[in-house]
């Protein structure tokens, strides 16, 4: 559980870092590598959740 935390609050502060570059020096690249970021976070939350969902439907199997 820690460890998925932690990887969020690491794909979040890579995210707002990209984002914030982006917004400074208005190269594309920022924008590219914020959204490869955001991406990989949202597919590591539905992994997180489908896994919760298995844990808990294991009791009734």
């Amino acid at each position: 559980m820690a460890l998925v935390r932690l990887l969020v609050m690491a794909m979040g502060l890579g995210f707002l870092l990209c984002m914030g570059m982006f917004t400074l020096s208005g190269e594309p690249i920022w924008r590219q590598r914020a959204i490869q970021i955001l991406k990989w976070g949202v597919v590591l939350g539905l992994c997180f959740v489908g896994l919760f969902v298995l844990r808990r439907a294991a009791v009734f199997i």
